[in-house]
């Protein structure tokens, strides 16, 4: 995404557990990272001299944004992946117990509520209503078919949702895969990836 586009998002936060899991995925990548987001003024500096986050905190979207850029650049996009890959088994609202395609039906509410403008949630549980903003998340199911079709509009980098979404999609079911769906990438300009999920 470039750089330019980062300015949309200046209003929204994400939830700092969130940012916190970036640690998980980058191993030992991770001491570098952290000074990205020290320099992006995101989370402290703990006695260690890492970034630290407070769980419940909301930080800003657009520096979180360019972290990510500046791994994909430093580390490349299997670094993005493994990031994305770690979100799904810590992120807030993830349901439990369900199957893969009523998963990803819960998906584009799950990631709006670990985002906020001016820390209010994006998705109110008690009234409902979701607030765009952050693009979306939308599960299109084959009912006769092991597969669902996952359209992503938001700002996150392509393999960061590729990462992502394998990940959601094995929590839920083991055998799952992905791919891209032919068509233009949001890493061509395109406004929107589409990536097939299929399970045995």
């Amino acid at each position: 995404m470039p750089m330019r586009r980062y300015a949309t998002y200046e209003s929204i936060q994400c939830l700092g557990q969130n940012m916190q899991i970036v640690s998980s995925g980058l191993g030992s990548f991770w001491r570098l990272t952290s000074r990205f987001m020290l320099e992006e003024n995101l989370g402290m500096a703990g006695p260690d001299g890492l970034a630290q986050f407070e769980p419940d905190e909301w930080y800003p979207l657009a520096g979180h944004l360019r972290v990510l850029e500046r791994i994909r650049k430093d580390f490349g996009e299997v670094a993005l992946r493994q990031v994305g890959a770690s979100i799904p088994r810590f992120a807030r609202a993830i349901p439990a117990g369900i199957d893969v395609r009523s998963a990803f039906q819960h998906l584009d509410v799950t990631y709006h509520i670990n985002h906020a403008v001016n820390g209010q949630p994006m998705f109110s549980e008690h009234t409902g209503q979701l607030q765009d903003g952050i693009g979306h998340y939308l599960a299109h199911p084959f009912p006769r078919h092991n597969q669902i079709l996952c359209e992503c509009t938001g700002p996150y980098p392509c393999a960061f949702d590729e990462g992502l979404l394998l990940a959601f999609a094995r929590f839920h079911e083991p055998s799952a895969t992905l791919t891209h769906h032919p068509g233009k990438c949001r890493n061509q300009g395109g406004t929107h990836c589409t990536y097939s999920v299929a399970w045995k």
